[in-house]
């Protein structure tokens, strides 16, 4: 039986209609009748998170698992306000979030009603589309209704993803479910947008007159279809494809490339300087292409946007290519051997660097550069770590220090990679982990820091802890990072307010929740228990404390960086 709602009978059956049927429900009254129509279905898969933040990132690891969106429902007031975080980074990073929010009638915002705040476009600009639906009274309110809905799912891949928002008023009384069936609704669809690209020759005979270019790839999800068109472009000698591991296509010859911008000389760094930069993509991790092409003299920059939308990360931008990635990748791998032949013997060809192909300098400069070897610290428990995942296994990073060290080192191709990337918040990536290993059949490996662990705690207080999940914490006594960082490590500040170094252990609160809980405090400890964290017969999800210090970690590091200076010199 369904609630009597007769809004609720129009989203729950336009869902199903549309195939979003996996639901993160939060506990609530306002929201009762959507959580008793949504669970009472066996069409869809409800999932019982408490904690709004946490569920609203719980949703994020689902969706990265099915490839599909997901909706998130909770109750009213502060119960929706804590699903913002979750919002925007599904925003930057381009998943496709529902937020569904329970509400008060409208009449009664600001009236000092509990639970009441103006819900109605709560999350501004975060959303790609946010809809208020009405009480249905009438058959011109449920057409209302009914194309309100249909709009807000349709903009959750509209060319590029993204979350959307339907606030949905609810008036007492809340808990008539006495419907039986649902009501047949009017399901609008999208056709799909066409994948050839205007003046498609044009853009290749463009790119093919640089002789030193440079595609920049941003953050993607696994299986991104990318990975052999870009091998084929850089197979080319003019071309170079860098991209760090959260892009997921194979980094090849370039894996090394942010250690290089880090370390090479001005000189050095010319031989490197690109005349076209292609970038596509979300995030880059790497501060340090930002700042390299944010600073060198290149011809042109084109960002290849499905939607259109200007992004200027690189303050270069010369050309928005409204144009799926794939298909633009195509016509640039396809250019006809007598054009490309011509265009070789052309005196106007765009550069006045040295003769050298371009694609040699950069893998000569990322040959020189080696994976740290450091003594025990979060530096040698990441690179045990990545050294030892399994094949096919997937790994979601933390922000901050997890992420960064752990583009210093390999990893299989195999394995899918994951970030909250979009605003880089350290709130949300247990939660984000532990919904991605509920959702997908692969062993999923967290890997984190102390701040960002503790942070978001909460993500582990939930019944849906999959046996597949495993966590490495890499436990130093604070925000690591900020020790590393010139100038603010200088700061008086620092211990107390900045890096907040504090003594606090997972182990009570890992066992609470039925996590299985290892430590490793030295460099034989650590490699002992590996083989215990990666292996997927556990019938619990278990987790890795590695101890260690801030200072230590911060030693190696700067090691690491003047023995990569010492050997460029």
């Amino acid at each position: 039986m369904y609630s009597d709602k007769k809004n609720v009978l129009q989203l729950v059956s336009l869902l199903k209609a549309h195939g979003i049927t996996h639901i993160v429900l939060s506990p609530g009254s306002r929201n009762a009748p959507l959580i008793h129509s949504f669970a009472g279905d066996s069409d869809f898969t409800c999932y019982s998170v408490v904690d709004e933040r946490s569920a609203g990132f719980f949703a994020l690891g689902v969706i990265q698992a099915l490839d599909r969106p997901v909706a998130v429902c909770c109750t009213s007031g502060t119960a929706a306000l804590n699903l913002g975080p979750a919002v925007a980074e599904a925003f930057y990073q381009q998943l496709p979030l529902l937020a569904i929010t329970a509400d008060r009638p409208l009449a009664w915002t600001g009236q000092r009603d509990g639970q009441t705040i103006p819900q109605t476009g709560l999350f501004g600009k975060l959303v790609r589309h946010a809809v208020q639906l009405p009480e249905i009274s009438n058959p011109e309110e449920e057409w209302h209704c009914n194309r309100l809905i249909n709009e807000a799912i349709l903009a959750l891949d509209n060319q590029e993803k993204g979350p959307t928002h339907i606030n949905i008023p609810l008036s007492e009384p809340l808990f008539g479910f006495d419907t039986a069936s649902l009501p047949a609704v009017r399901v609008i669809r999208r056709a799909k947008p066409l994948t050839m690209l205007p003046d498609e020759a044009g853009y290749r005979k463009r790119f093919h007159s640089f002789s030193r270019r440079m595609i920049v790839v941003g953050q993607l999800p696994p299986e991104n279809g990318l990975a052999d068109l870009l091998k084929r472009l850089a197979a080319d000698p003019k071309t170079v494809v860098l991209a760090d591991h959260l892009a997921n296509i194979p980094t090849g010859d370039y894996s090394r490339f942010d250690v290089v911008l880090r370390t090479a000389s001005e000189k050095e760094l010319q031989k490197l300087t690109p005349d076209l930069v292609i970038t596509l993509g979300g995030h880059v991790v790497s501060k340090r292409l930002k700042q390299f092409i944010r600073s060198t003299p290149i011809c042109e920059q084109w960002q290849v946007s499905p939607s259109g939308e200007v992004v200027d990360t690189f303050q270069q931008v010369t050309e928005i290519v409204k144009c799926d990635p794939a298909t633009f990748l195509r016509s640039l791998a396809k250019l006809p051997s007598d054009d490309l032949s011509s265009l070789l013997h052309n005196d106007s060809v765009k550069t006045d660097r040295q003769t050298a192909p371009f694609a040699e300098h950069w893998k000569n400069a990322c040959k020189g550069a080696t994976i740290p070897h450091p003594d025990y610290s979060d530096l040698y428990a990441v690179g045990a770590l990545l050294e030892k995942l399994p094949e096919k296994s997937s790994l979601q990073l933390a922000n901050s220090q997890s992420v960064y060290l752990s583009q210093l080192f390999s990893i299989s191709d195999s394995v899918y990679r994951f970030c909250n990337r979009g605003t880089n918040g350290i709130e949300g990536s247990i939660s984000t982990a532990v919904g991605y290993a509920a959702a997908a059949q692969r062993l999923t490996l967290l890997l984190t820091g102390d701040l960002s662990f503790f942070y978001d705690m909460n993500g582990l207080w939930n019944r849906h802890l999959s046996p597949n999940l495993r966590i490495l914490l890499n436990n130093n006594g604070g925000g690591g990072i900020f020790d590393t960082l010139p100038g603010l490590n200088q700061s008086e500040t620092l211990t107390g307010y900045i890096t907040v170094t504090r003594t606090t252990s997972a182990k009570g609160w890992a066992e609470q929740q039925g996590v299985t809980y290892l430590s490793a405090h030295n460099e034989e400890e650590l490699q002992k228990q590996l083989p215990f964290l990666l292996n997927p017969e556990s019938n619990n999800a278990v987790m890795l404390e590695v101890f260690t210090t801030m200072e230590r970690n911060s030693l190696e590091i700067k090691s690491y960086y003047r023995q990569q200076e010492t050997k460029r010199l």
